[in-house]
């Protein structure tokens, strides 16, 4: 009898674990991005394509890290993949993750992160709550009359939707882009430069936009982090271009794509602003990705 007891005792030991394991498989917690102008990427490893840059402190829920060097992440609206170099892990973290909407029916909102925990209400598929933070595989969520916690099973947190490649009104926006950039061609290249009488590269986009009514961040990188991400294959006017520097370490010059594969751009080689293109053997090469702020 005693055998019999001590069996079912373990064969329910060996489910919980099961079960607990399933749940945990779900989200594994949060993190804080710890470097500056960090990728994030379609999938896991550099040769596939960039989303966006991630500012240094950005808050993200990692989602995956059966990968220990590559972490499936959700991040400012957009789910990727991020080294997990740049990537300071924490079980619990409290942050501003935007929206969540609940996918199931008469899911729990418990008084904390555990499957234990009491039952503060059932939520149904649809209900919109705030995400304040992550606790393991747990979100802390409030709807503003009251807050808890739900499995992250049954929460989807609101990814960032991308606009069309292609819209009458982009058209009309890139072509004033465009229109604007070339009135400054022949301008000299000024180091640190933000104006008509000299530009750097990102001086000169920073600039062109400005003209047109549109704020973006300054620098060749920090441009990257503008916008959304736009393949090579869809460019159209007025794009932003990046292109690596010398040695492939990072961002360090950008120009904006004007049709027929070229662009302009403030050239430090050339000593102003010109247009070149994109087939030219160093731009080709050191390509980096494309973002549309228009």
């Amino acid at each position: 009898m005693q055998h019999k007891i001590l069996k079912t005792l373990l064969v329910s030991a060996s489910l919980a674990c099961l079960l607990s394991v399933s749940a945990l498989a779900a989200n594994d917690g949060g993190g804080t991005v710890n470097a500056d102008d960090v990728n994030l990427r379609t999938a896991a490893g550099t040769s596939s394509s960039v989303i966006k840059t991630v500012a240094e402190g950005s808050p993200l829920v990692v989602i995956d890290r059966s990968d220990s060097e590559w972490y499936k992440v959700w991040c400012s609206g957009t789910e990727g993949y991020m080294s997990s170099d740049y990537i300071s892990f924490s079980e619990n973290l409290d942050a501003d993750f935007g929206t969540g909407t609940i996918d199931g029916t008469t899911v729990r909102l418990r008084s904390a992160a555990d499957y234990s925990a009491s039952t503060l209400a059932y939520l149904d598929t649809g209900a919109s709550l705030t995400v304040t933070g992550v606790s393991g595989c747990w979100y802390e969520v409030s709807n503003g009359s009251y807050s808890g916690y739900v499995h992250s099973d049954y929460l989807a947190l609101a990814n960032q939707v991308l606009p069309e490649p292609q819209t009458a009104d982009y058209t009309t926006g890139g072509s004033a882009i465009v229109a604007t950039a070339q009135k400054y061609l022949g301008v000299p290249y000024v180091w640190a430069g933000t104006s008509p009488s000299g530009f750097d590269c990102s001086g000169f986009v920073y600039y062109v936009y400005k003209e047109n009514g549109y704020k973006t961040n300054r620098t060749a990188a920090s441009l990257f982090s503008n916008g959304v991400y736009v393949d090579r294959s869809q460019l159209q006017p007025g794009d932003v271009i990046c292109f690596y520097s010398g040695s492939y370490g990072y961002i360090g010059h950008c120009g904006i794509y004007i049709g027929n594969n070229q662009f302009i751009h403030a050239s430090s080689s050339s000593g102003k602003v010109v247009v070149n293109s994109l087939s030219e053997s160093y731009y080709n090469s050191h390509y980096y990705g494309a973002r549309r702020i228009v």
